[in-house]
This record gives structure tokens, sequence and C-alpha cells, in this order.
């Protein structure tokens, strides 16, 4: 890859980035001003927000399991008795 190509795409990336990021904040200026389609806007997507907090029990289950065990493990017991 020569440099041109290079800065090239670099410049479309950033530019990507940039644009994404103004369209983000036009949609949140628009979103505060509370308006219908907001809110049918945010029905919309509510799932996709929620989908990431789904987790299966089981999971959970043995994660809290093995921080117990660890915690446990990692627990020093009672302090040494200091007769002096």
């Amino acid at each position: 890859m020569d440099l041109a190509s290079i800065v090239t795409s670099v410049v479309i990336a950033v530019t990507a980035l940039l644009l994404v990021l103004y369209l983000l904040y036009r949609i949140t200026r628009w979103a505060r001003t509370r308006s219908t389609g907001a809110y049918v806007l945010g029905a919309l997507f509510a799932p996709l927000g929620a989908a990431g907090n789904v987790s299966d029990p089981d999971f959970r289950i043995i994660n809290e399991a093995k921080q117990r065990r660890e915690h446990e493990e990692d627990d020093p017991g009672d302090p040494p008795n200091e007769t002096l």
C-alpha cells in the first residue's frame, strides 16, 4: 500500500466516524424535544438496549459460585495469636 491509499483510508474512516457521531448528536437533540416520533423511535430501539442485559440464570449462578469460592480461598481465617 502506498501513502496516498493509507491517507485516503484514514480520511474516509475519520469522516465516517464524525458523521456517525454527528447523527447520534442530532438524534439525541431531537429526542430531547419529546416529540411523538422520538417516543416511537425509542420504543423501537428499546429491545436492542435491553438485549445487552440479558444473562442466562445458570451462567449467573456458576459465576457467583466461582466468586464465592475465590473469596473463601483468599480468606485468611482467624488472625494469629500475638502473645508476648
